[in-house]
């Protein structure tokens, strides 16, 4: 049976006979009853020339008929397209078997009828050879078998037309035979023809496949995090894009949960990028393995990470996704039979009606997990409409920071600094208030962190210094002014110089002007710092430290940097009543401003017992509210009576209270 099965479908594989096959039943389907209709047609003919008139129901042409006709019915009428292998090739076989019978019993006819009439035996040698090139024509789609009517039907006729007596029959079978074979050479032709497309398609479709297979890998790779094999920002995005779903109102839209590493940089740094990598993918893993069923986690990059459901999550769901990702990151990561502890912070947003765009999708998630890292690392948050109305004052007072119109707006206050041993008012502080027509009042505090973040504070703190400096034009020649400098202004190259360039449009003596730095200023870039310093206490300007005792590295700089006046963290001064051990540490604090040769000023003193107890403990200079009030230059004057009358210095009313 095999060695049928390899004539009829000569392949070099399985798979080239199964497209072989397919493609045959396919091309066949529609010429089989065709060729039954015509095998028919001329046993008709032969038949007819034959002088058979009458119908006899057991006749050789009756019993042909008959399988011929079923055969038509069967294929036009019950036979299917079909894909199966073995259907198909099971079918044509048995196609085959039925045209080796039928080609059979035609050709016994046919030859018995040549032996009954011979002087019909052109007319029956026409019907039988069409019959016979016809089949072999119908079945040309399938060449081997093809050969079978060529075979059992049409050199027979030759051979018996070449027996016949006679010259011209000799030579006519001669012809038939000839052009028989030239018929089967043709089909051997295209059978290897046939074979050959059908290899060359399947190679085709094979470097097609790979094609294809190479380009998905490349797709693959494009949208894949090559260390995690989580997918990229990329990929994340594009979800997101397709499939972003916004809810009416609170709950109901798509989740996206951003989410970084707490101390991963420490362990990273410790231990090495081997260990950080480690660290990453366990975390990567974890994440797959608990919301990849649901969700598409995604690695954006560094040791930050994020899960995007688009067809969102319960409330009771989200704050057990919130709190799942920190408990996924607080388990130790094993690493070269040590355990790496990290933790993680996770912020996430629900897609709603203030989710404008992605990116804005993609900045409430980003914005909650600031605030999450803000509160307690560790922790998640869920971005509520609280922290997107503060979120939109923030985009507001930006634009009105970057468009100048903030600068125009903000105005300057003043607070005085009394010295505790003559009672007078030797500095004034300028304090920067914005009053916003849109905003209402914006904390400096505010204000100044974002200015800061926006790299524009130096020229904002440079027009305050300038209307602080116009201020001073009024004041008496005794009271000098104290302005704050940012930690971006000292980070600036040559600032020391544009400062000094500042206060000389103003025509001010530089002794009359006292800068004051705080900690975290000089934390951003102590070597840098110092230097701009130097410079702009080699001009005159006298340099004040803010806020000592409220960090961790203050009494360091005492020892780095000079300072003729150190000003106390108010924090310092608000229990020293009550708290015995918080008097002697301001105690302490006193002598050693004046062990390092500095002044110092005790700030928020707001009652006339703490104005009474910083005098006792030596402090130089004193400032708060029970001794004045930020105000404008000219409230401030007329309180402290310096607008022509006599000097009013409510540190006599102090030490009476």
């Amino acid at each position: 049976m095999r060695w049928a099965l390899r004539f009829l479908f000569p392949a070099k594989n399985m798979r080239e006979q199964r497209e072989q096959v397919l493609r045959t039943f396919e091309n066949l389907r529609k010429q089989i009853p065709l060729l039954y209709a015509v095998t028919l047609v001329n046993a008709v003919g032969v038949h007819l020339a034959t002088g058979g008139n009458a119908f006899e129901w057991f006749s050789p042409l009756t019993l042909l008929g008959a399988l011929l006709l079923w055969r038509m019915i069967f294929w036009i009428v019950f036979q299917r397209p079909t894909h199966e292998f073995r259907v198909a090739r099971r079918e044509l076989v048995k196609m085959v078997c039925f045209t080796a019978l039928l080609g059979v019993g035609f050709s016994l006819w046919v030859q018995s009828l040549l032996t009954q009439y011979p002087d019909k035996s052109l007319t029956i040698l026409l019907y039988s050879l069409l019959a016979a090139l016809g089949a072999a024509y119908g079945l040309s789609s399938f060449p081997r078998a093809a050969l079978l009517p060529l075979i059992i039907m049409g050199f027979p006729l030759a051979v018996r037309v070449f027996l016949m007596e006679g010259h011209a029959a000799k030579g006519i079978g001669v012809s038939l035979v000839l052009v028989l074979g030239l018929f089967t050479w043709l089909l051997q032709v295209h059978s290897r023809a046939l074979t050959g497309l059908v290899s060359g398609q399947i190679a085709l479709g094979r470097e097609r496949n790979r094609a294809v297979a190479a380009e998905l890998e490349a797709v693959k790779r494009a949208d894949e995090d090559a260390l995690t094999g989580l997918a990229n920002r990329g990929r994340l995005v594009r979800e997101i894009r397709d499939h972003l779903v916004r809810g009416p109102g609170p709950g109901g839209g798509s989740v996206l949960a951003i989410c970084d590493l707490d101390g991963f940089k420490s362990a990273n740094d410790a231990f090495g990028h081997a260990a950080g990598d480690q660290i990453l993918k366990e975390f990567a893993t974890r994440l797959q393995r608990e919301f990849a069923d649901r969700a598409l986690v995604a690695r954006l990059g560094g040791d930050e990470f994020s899960i995007f459901w688009k067809d969102g999550l319960s409330g009771d769901q989200i704050e057990e996704v919130g709190s799942r990702v920190c408990e996924l990151a607080s388990k130790p990561v094993a690493w070269d039979g040590k355990e790496l502890s990290v933790g993680a912070s996770c912020g996430l947003t629900e897609a709603g009606p203030y989710t404008s765009s992605e990116s804005e999708f993609f900045r409430q998630a980003d914005s909650a997990l600031y605030k999450a890292k803000a509160s307690l690392r560790g922790h998640w948050h869920l971005y509520d409409q609280p922290q997107f109305e503060a979120d939109q004052r923030r985009a507001n007072i930006e634009k009105l920071i970057l468009s100048g119109s903030a600068a125009e707006q903000m105005y300057v206050v003043f607070q005085p600094i009394f010295c505790v041993e003559t009672g007078q008012p030797v500095f004034a502080e300028a304090l920067a208030r914005w009053d916003s027509p849109d905003l209402g009042l914006v904390a400096p505090d505010e204000f100044i962190r974002i200015a800061e973040k926006l790299g524009v504070i130096d020229r904002l703190n440079e027009d305050l210094l300038d209307k602080a400096l116009t201020s001073v034009a009024d004041w008496p020649t005794n009271l000098a002014l104290s302005f704050n400098l940012s930690a971006m202004q000292l980070g600036r190259s040559a600032s020391a110089e544009r400062i000094r360039d500042i206060v000389r449009a103003h025509s001010l003596p530089p002794e009359r002007v006292q800068f004051e730095i705080t900690e975290t200023a000089l934390l951003t870039d102590l070597e840098h710092a110092a230097k701009e310093l130097k410079k702009l206490s080699g001009f005159g300007f006298t340099i004040a430290l803010d806020d000592f005792g409220s960090g961790y590295a203050s009494v360091s700089y005492l020892t780095e940097l000079s300072f003729e006046t150190i000003k106390l963290d108010g924090s310092l001064i608000d229990n020293v009543l009550e708290n015995e051990r918080a008097r002697q540490i301001l105690l302490g604090l006193v002598d050693l401003c004046h062990a390092a040769g500095a002044q110092c000023v005790a700030e928020h003193i707001e009652t006339a017992d703490q104005y009474r107890l910083a005098r006792a403990m030596g402090c130089d200079f004193v400032q708060g509210f029970c001794l004045g009030k930020p105000t404008t230059s000219e409230k401030m004057l007329e309180a402290l009576g310096l607008e022509g009358g006599p000097s009013r210095s409510p540190l006599g009313r102090a030490t009476k209270d």
